[in-house]
């Protein structure tokens, strides 16, 4: 049975039925891009395409399953079997499990995630820096990261720093050297790898050719130009290539995406046919005309205007506050307003800012006024110590060439192979050209090891060894669970804590990963460890921020707030320096950017937007006068409400506020009476 297109209005049916060529789908905020992108998928598979031969790209594995879900839902599990949905990495990694020997690579390779990353290129440095000058490690390793995406342009990257460049050319060739010795490869390589591949081995890039007829790309403006070179790489002659993304999105030049990509779409492919869905199913009138206003300022853009037939709603609310304490309670106020008065969930509210620096003020305002609050950019589960140890077992288990994995649990826990001894180890495996489990195994023929370090190594080889036999069976999350309980890793959780109860969120933590690999072997039956330790790659890396499943008001930047919405949002800052952002100098590194980071934020809110300011804010330990944004002055009065906080309340707000905190300390004492949870 053919999809029903009749849901569709006529922009987005015609994305949907040109199949064949070069597409550019330009799609506005909330303009259904990912109903287009299920939909065409359908449509090609009611026109006899096989399912294998679609693939559809984009930059979340949550974005990812949503899209596949979706199509499932749509033409049903048989028709959608065999489809490839996935993000550029994942389909990095699937091409580089089958084809990376190629390069001269093990079979089994692992994959090297950031703070690996880290740990990897300080060794290089150290090795490296003969003068001890101290480099930024992080900034190297975005040095190295741009260059890789790049082609190897270090000089462009490292900004006119002859220094850094000098030195992220020599940790660059000694990382590189690195992580083959260790067979890994680290998140950059899942995409230029693969065009390695296809370039030196061209009969490998016809098969993909042949199996991978329609391409389909979500978040285009987001694209690298590693990505864009697997893209068009891909394409080949038929350039069934289907572009999906909004240019005034862009808003990750900072981590190396072209808008240019989207731009020059045209020049890149022959014949192209352009597409724009500018009606907006998510925001009022009010709201979308300030955005437009705002992003028509920019030069560099294909040119749009989002509509809705929804009406206009509330103005928008500007609201100038004497300090930033001020803004904060605010707001604070207005959620306890609108959560009392409106009976909004505490979900319905997020506020948005341009820099972490500004949270602390909101979350001690919302904190005072008893809110539940959430807010993003706190360490993700994957990066917890506990977690990362568990895991690192795993992968030394599964590879024994993983070096990184070996130096971050050789002594964790404590066995008595201390530093010292690692040194002389890795000292060893340089000169021998060897990586260090195999130089552990024949650490008898050291002659500068004490024996009492030849114990402890001897039992960690046989420890490892042991474990890698049992990991490679059916059963591994059994053989898994039994390697932490073994080298006791929940009495490492308890050490060097500050509380019982923080020692007892990370044994939860280490269970919830114990838990999450046996419901891994139930879904993924014969996978693995090596499919299960893909998964946590990516999924480590995956930066999928997403409102809370509690009811609790959402914090978070703007950048992070990319592909979500809100009944209500709070934009905070809309300061010159905070919204356009300078940087060290007093510079605004790229306006067209900052100009398209607030059209994102406007575009989160669907019902009600405030755009808040403060007069003074402090910084570098004084009080600094602020200056009202440029894009303040962007947006038609007609659609704008202004609030003076210098301007004492009217009687009937106040009453109004003191309603929702009373109801507020009421709930606080309810709760301050319940019987408290044990710490331990």
């Amino acid at each position: 049975m053919s999809v029903d297109l009749s849901s569709l209005n006529p922009p987005q049916r015609e994305a949907v039925l040109a199949t064949e060529g070069p597409v550019l789908v330009l799609a506005g905020a909330g303009s259904g891009k990912t109903r287009v992108i299920t939909y065409r998928v359908a449509h090609l598979l009611d026109k006899g395409v096989s399912a294998k031969n679609i693939l559809a790209v984009t930059f979340t594995n949550k974005a990812a399953a949503e899209m596949a879900e979706r199509v499932t839902s749509l033409v049903g599990e048989r028709r959608a079997k065999g489809l490839t949905v996935s993000t550029f990495h994942a389909f990095g990694l699937s091409l580089l499990k089958r084809e990376l020997h190629r390069l001269g690579y093990p079979r089994r390779f692992a994959i090297v995630d950031a703070s690996d990353q880290v740990s990897l290129v300080k060794r290089c440095l150290k090795e490296a820096n003969d003068a001890d000058r101290r480099f930024d490690v992080r900034r190297l390793i975005a040095l190295i990261s741009r260059a890789k995406m790049n082609g190897g342009a270090l000089k462009s990257a490292a900004g006119g720093d002859e220094a850094y460049e000098e030195m992220a050319r020599d940790v660059h060739d000694r990382y590189q050297r690195a992580l083959f010795a260790m067979a890994g490869v680290d998140f950059d390589d899942l995409i230029t790898l693969p065009a390695k591949i296809w370039q030196q081995f061209p009969q490998v890039l016809e098969e993909h050719r042949w199996q991978y007829r329609y391409l389909l790309i979500d978040e285009y403006q987001d694209t690298n130009a590693a990505q864009f070179r697997l893209v068009k790489l891909l394409g080949g002659e038929a350039q069934n290539v289907c572009a999906v993304g909004d240019d005034d999105q862009s808003i990750y030049g900072w981590r190396g995406a072209e808008v240019e990509h989207i731009l020059r779409f045209e020049k890149q492919f022959r014949r192209v046919k352009e597409i724009r869905l500018e009606q907006n199913y998510r925001s009022t009138g009010h709201i979308l005309s300030a955005a437009n206003a705002i992003i028509a300022k920019n030069p560099s853009r294909k040119a749009k205007k989002l509509w809705t037939d929804r009406g206009d709603g509330e103005k928008i609310s500007t609201v100038a506050a004497p300090t930033e304490e001020d803004e904060a309670k605010f707001i604070a106020d207005e959620v306890v307003r609108l959560h009392y008065d409106e009976k909004r969930k505490l979900s319905d509210f997020a506020i948005l800012y341009r820099t972490n620096t500004q949270a602390r003020p909101l979350e001690e305002a919302l904190h005072a006024s008893s809110l539940a609050f959430d807010t993003h950019g706190g360490l993700k589960f994957f990066d917890r110590k506990e977690v990362k140890d568990a895991v690192a077992y795993f992968r030394l288990c599964h590879n024994v060439q993983d070096d990184v994995s070996l130096a971050r649990i050789v002594n964790t826990p404590a066995r008595g192979i201390g530093d010292a001894t690692m040194e002389k180890l890795h000292a060893r495996a340089r000169e021998r050209g060897l990586h260090l489990f195999s130089v552990m195994k024949h650490a008898a023929e050291a002659p500068d090891l004490a024996p009492a370090s030849l114990e402890s190594i001897a039992r960690f080889v046989e420890l490892i060894e042991r474990y890698q036999r049992l990991v490679e069976t059916n059963g591994w999350s059994h053989a898994a669970r039994e390697l932490c309980r073994e080298v006791d890793l929940w009495s490492e959780c308890k050490k060097n804590v500050e509380s019982a109860r923080a020692a007892s969120r990370k044994v939860e933590n280490l269970e919830g990963l114990l838990h999450g690999v046996e419901r891994y072997e139930e879904q993924h039956p014969g996978a693995g460890v090596a499919g299960y330790l893909a998964r946590v790659s990516l999924d480590s890396r995956d930066e999928e921020p997403g409102q809370s499943a509690s009811d609790a008001v959402t914090l978070m930047t703007l950048h992070s707030a990319k592909g979500l919405e809100w009944p209500v949002v709070f934009l905070c800052g809309v300061e010159e320096d905070l919204l356009p952002h300078s940087g060290m100098q007093g510079e605004i590194a790229d306006p067209e950017e900052e100009r398209r980071l607030a059209y994102v934020g406007i575009t989160r809110a669907r019902e009600r937007l405030y755009l808040t300011r403060a007069a003074t804010r402090f910084k570098h330990g004084r009080s600094k006068e602020r200056t009202p944004s440029r894009f303040l002055t962007d947006i038609p009065g007609e659609h704008l409400e202004a609030v003076d906080l210098s301007v004492p309340r009217g009687p009937r707000e106040e009453e109004a506020m003191q309603r929702g905190h009373d109801f507020f300390a009421r709930m606080k004492t309810l709760l301050a009476d319940l019987p408290a949870e044990e710490d331990s």
